[in-house]
């Protein structure tokens, strides 16, 4: 039987190992600090995204792209959300119609899901009573679903859960990110003193869309004809390859927790 390995494992440590405690600090500083940083990243990956999926695009279209994320979190994190979500569909609609002169494609929706995750993260870290707490509940829920979601799918194998999406990604690997994305939240939610139960069920619901949101953007690099969004990341590729798990898990996490009572209030 073959060995199982990842013959770029090392260089993702070593990326994990610097940009996390990076993360980690600028979020428990907050304020225009982390909402800056979520904004550079923002710009980067709404960058990636327009390299990926249109090869003919000229810089203005990179222009409307980044300010349009980046705008959006500054917003989001300074000021409403609503003015943040106005800003990136204004900006959508900008990028829609520089591309309809060159054949228009759903493709410029990509330009909004950037927007509206990088934005959501940057709002829900501005929220006064459990910002910091809401956010580190949401990380360690992604990072333990993406990290052990990898691994199990790496070093376990087994049988594929999309091959046409990924040859990587299998079914223990989703089973392993899922649980382990329930076991952290349940840390978490102990840590915050918040309600065990519900904190589970959600946990359980954003380690899906965490996997999801990886299994997405597979399926998108695969349409665009690339392995990588990008390389400024050793051993992850670009930025969207590094963040695409909490794209779809913020999202999903914010509508949740409009219908689950995770007991903010009470701790």
């Amino acid at each position: 039987m073959p060995e199982r390995h990842d013959p770029v494992f090392k260089r993702r440590l070593i990326s994990a190992l610097i940009l996390g405690p990076l993360a980690v600090f600028l979020l428990w500083m907050g304020g225009l600090f982390f909402t800056a940083w979520v904004a550079a990243f923002a710009a980067a990956m709404a960058w990636e995204w327009i390299q990926m999926s249109d090869e003919d695009a000229p810089p203005v279209a990179y222009a409307i792209a980044c300010a349009t994320a980046s705008g959006a979190v500054l917003l989001a994190g300074q000021t409403s959300i609503q003015e943040a979500l106005a800003w990136g569909a204004l900006g959508t609609i900008a990028s829609g119609a520089e591309r309809w002169r060159r054949g228009w494609s759903i493709e410029v929706l990509g330009v909004l899901y950037v927007s509206l995750s990088a934005g959501l993260l940057a709002a829900m870290r501005a929220e006064v009573s459990h910002g910091l707490e809401a956010v580190i509940l949401l990380f360690a829920i992604v990072w333990a679903a993406d990290s052990f979601a990898y691994l199990a799918g790496t070093w376990l194998g087994g049988p594929k859960l999309l091959p046409q999406a990924s040859p990587n990604k299998t079914w223990s690997g989703l089973l392993a990110g899922v649980s382990m994305g329930v076991l952290a939240g349940y840390a978490a939610g102990q840590l915050f003193s918040l309600d065990i139960a519900a904190v589970m069920v959600f946990s359980g619901i954003v380690a899906l869309a965490s996997v999801g949101g990886d299994l997405a953007m597979s399926l998108f690099k695969r349409s665009f004809g690339v392995k990588d969004s990008g390389t400024l990341i050793p051993g992850h590729g670009g930025v969207l390859d590094r963040v695409d798990a909490l794209m779809l898990a913020v999202v999903t996490a914010v509508i949740a927790s409009r219908f689950i009572d995770l007991g903010w209030s009470a701790a």
